[in-house]
């Protein structure tokens, strides 16, 4: 049977150490706090909770990792770029608040109705992996077409009309399936069995190049969806950075919705790309308002 808090993360936020950012606070001040901390900060999203209805899980059968997406037309979902790769056929389009207890499902009818089978995708002629270990334009939005019928009470999100409705200070609304506790024990690296290749999958932090102090990072709590709020930071031309200091999305919420929160409706316009290692700095959401042209026309080709 599978376990959701098994699966591997993939989230750009565990590529480097506070990449996005010129300089990097040390060990210390970066696990202040953090030895078993919520990450988003957020509260879990209830079944029936309106903000549910457009968002899904996306699964990778064998890769076996986790992203998240958003139902944005009849069949088609839209996420990160890097949250799709091999074939169509292995990506699952998950309905449901628990992706443990869907992809899990004994009853047919019940993975029928929840669990979709991924028959084609298209990622941003601008996306560029190169770039997503710093703050700029990565192109890190992509769709993916799935087969089957939309579950009940599921229907497609609503954009944001206007790029110009985001101003720095306003509070985004955030959601996803990605972890919410990180534990950290510091350890002695020189002890540490395999310590860079744990390093090099995002087990293992530490401070400098030297390796002279380290911990081993958990986390955990991953495959439920949760919401959460963060304040705009800044404004790029294809991308939006969130101040997550005190909340925020980590792995797993990667390809996940932003949104802008009017009179009771969410308005989505941004896709979850990257954050820094320990989910507790900024956070870069890709602007899907700027790429309005290319959804509408990949939707075209995908159909």
């Amino acid at each position: 049977m599978l376990n959701i808090s098994k699966f591997r993360f993939l989230s750009f936020s565990i590529l480097g150490s506070m990449a996005m950012v010129s300089c990097s606070p040390k060990l210390n001040s970066l696990l202040q706090g953090f030895e078993s901390l919520d990450i988003m900060n957020g509260k879990e999203v209830m079944v029936g909770d309106t903000i549910a209805s457009s968002i899904v899980g996306i699964y990778n059968v064998k890769e076996k990792y986790i992203c998240t997406g958003s139902l944005i037309a009849q069949n088609i979902v839209m996420t990160a770029a890097h949250c799709v790769s091999g074939r169509p056929s292995e990506l699952r389009i998950v309905f449901g608040n628990d992706l443990d207890e869907m992809i899990n499902a004994r009853e047919i009818d019940i993975r029928e109705q929840h669990l979709m089978i991924g028959t084609d995708y298209k990622v941003s002629k601008k996306w560029d992996p190169s770039k997503i270990e710093f703050s700029e334009d990565a192109g890190d939005i992509a769709l993916i077409k799935f087969k089957g019928s939309i579950p009940e009470g599921y229907k497609p999100a609503t954009f944001l009309k206007d790029s110009s409705d985001l101003k720095v200070g306003q509070l985004v609304t955030l959601a996803g399936y990605g972890v919410s506790t990180i534990d950290s024990t510091m350890i002695d690296p020189s002890k540490y069995k395999n310590l860079d290749q744990a390093i090099a999958d995002g087990e293992v932090y530490c401070d400098d190049d030297n390796k002279r102090k380290c911990s081993e990072i958990e986390m955990s709590g991953d495959g439920i969806l949760r919401q959460t709020q963060a304040p705009i930071a800044s404004i790029q031309d294809t991308e939006v950075t969130l101040d997550e200091r005190k909340s925020g999305t980590c792995s797993g919420d990667s390809g996940g919705p932003a949104y802008i929160e009017k009179n009771g409706q969410f308005y989505i316009f941004g896709v979850t790309s990257r954050g820094s290692f320990l989910c507790n700095d900024n956070g870069i959401y890709t602007n899907a308002l700027t790429y309005a042209k290319w959804i509408e026309d990949t939707i075209k080709i995908l159909r």
